[in-house]
């Protein structure tokens, strides 16, 4: 990760100190449970602020952000996965506005939660990086109560893929109940210390397999850290969601051949719910956005679906996950699972649909990250990022099927054809779909929802040998996102 100085690292700062002075907490003389029973998917937004240092010299700071959009799927077993991607992002806050984020890394996560609330990586690439924090406990708090729970935490200070993941012991005590956002939260303070070797042995049988199968993309990992973490948090009493959590930070790592990197600063995560994106009823309001009625069909790996399609109709798909999933918890909870009754699971090759073409030229198509549009042929100036005026309509059309979208999120991908400039071909993919997004953001969408990514042209659909299938590989896909 660039070190680079920036001027959201002041709006950073400025949103932290707000955090820090809600109303004062109310506390409560009956004792709180924290339970958490909060179901489906949810949304991630993780806020980094560091000041750096490089063998104890200063170095600069590090602005990050990242966005994860998590769905579950349950199994038979009483357990679920959890599938998505978590959003990397260059730079999301410029002069105190909100902009779209330029994704610097897209990052898979495969992970299960059992229902004794343990977590078990299938797909371990560093995220989440939190596992097991916060936790709750089982019993009643009042204000003051104290406990102490383990968890563990993914660290990869270089940002090079070279993760280890550490164990924790933290210790939290409650503080109360007071308004957030006008809902009543639970006040939990947190602080563990950073203290790993890495001849320490390894905490428990978790800890290894989560270790085992992280992959290595190059470069060593460290083999000492130490430091201190001191967390504000705030879980949503209705449901344990927990809503915020600024986490201060002062820690460093250590290498073999003696260099140290070290970070203080602040984290903020915040946390939200969101209900499952139903790709069918999605696809259905597309079509008609698009001028096309839509008629109800079956998707291999739906619920029983009534009514037939007739040949040549634009359908309306039913999802594998559309029906609400029970019993899903969130990355870290210590709760277990909430019961329910036994949630069907996405089948493999559920979301092997081929794409419904438009006369406009977009196709829709249900994906596991959720409804994707592909929009073919985007007229450019050849080798620029301008778009041509025949492209308005076009442009309108699209933006008016996303505000049928809710407060959804959408990742813009952009794509080029493979001519031998690979280094070009990524710039101009990347200039493309953030032109596109700018274009979406003058008719209405708020930047914040969107995400930007380029890919050159490393993702062919077609054939680069011949012209038709180099214009097949010039497009722009817009994901709604689960």
């Amino acid at each position: 990760m660039p070190i680079v100085a920036r001027t959201s690292a002041m709006v950073l700062y400025i949103l932290a100190i707000a955090l820090r002075s809600v109303p004062a907490v109310v506390a409560q003389d009956a004792p709180a449970l924290i339970v958490h029973s909060a179901t489906g998917p949810y949304r991630l937004v993780e806020r980094s602020d560091w000041s750096r240092y490089d063998n104890g010299k200063y170095s600069g700071h590090v602005y990050r952000e990242v966005r994860a959009n998590i769905a579950p799927v349950a199994d038979s077993r009483g357990g679920a996965d959890y599938r998505g991607n978590f959003f990397v992002l260059e730079e999301t806050l410029r002069d105190l506005s909100r902009s779209a984020g330029p994704v610097d890394e897209a990052v898979p996560a495969v992970f299960r939660v059992a229902p004794d609330g343990s977590l078990d990586m299938k797909d371990d690439r560093g995220f989440p990086s939190l596992r097991g924090f916060p936790a709750f406990p089982s019993q009643s708090v009042s204000v003051g109560t104290k406990w102490t729970a383990r968890g563990f935490r993914a660290a990869d200070p270089r940002n090079d893929g070279s993760i280890v993941v550490m164990p924790l012991i933290a210790e939290y005590e409650y503080r109360g109940v007071e308004p957030y956002k006008g809902e009543s939260v639970h006040r939990v303070f947190a602080r563990y210390a950073t203290r790993y070797r890495s001849s320490a042995p390894i905490a428990s049988d978790s800890a290894s397999r989560m270790r085992s199968s992280i992959g290595r993309k190059g470069g060593d990992p460290f083999t000492e850290a130490s430091g201190t973490h001191e967390a504000d948090i705030l879980v949503r009493a209705s449901d344990g969601l927990p809503l915020m959590i600024r986490d201060r930070m002062d820690e460093t790592f250590k290498w073999a051949d003696g260099a140290t990197i070290r970070f203080k600063g602040f984290t903020l995560t915040f946390a939200e719910g969101g209900a499952p994106l139903n790709r069918g009823a999605a696809i259905a309001d597309l079509m008609r956005s698009f001028g096309v009625d839509a008629p109800q069909l079956a998707v291999p790996g739906d619920a029983a679906v009534q009514g037939t399609a007739l040949p040549g109709d634009a359908p309306q798909l039913a999802a594998p996950d559309d029906a609400p999933v029970q019993g899903t918890a969130l990355p870290g909870d210590a709760a277990a699972i909430a019961a329910g009754p036994e949630p069907v699971s996405a089948p493999a090759g559920a979301f092997e649909l081929a794409a419904i073409e438009t006369s406009s030229g977009i196709d829709v198509q249900p994906t596991e990250e959720g409804v994707k549009l592909t929009v073919r042929d985007v007229r450019f100036v050849p080798d620029s990022d301008r778009i041509l005026p025949e492209e308005r309509d076009r442009l309108d059309l699209i933006t008016g099927a996303l505000r049928k979208a809710g407060d959804r999120t959408f990742l813009v991908e952009g794509h080029t054809a493979a001519v031998g400039k690979p280094a070009g071909e990524l710039e101009l993919s990347k200039l493309r779909a953030k032109r596109i997004v700018d274009e979406l953001v003058a008719r209405g969408i708020p930047a914040e929802r969107f995400l930007f990514k380029g890919w050159g042209g490393t993702k062919p659909i077609d054939s680069n040998a011949a012209e038709t299938g180099r214009a097949r590989n010039r497009r722009v896909e817009i994901t709604i996102l689960e």
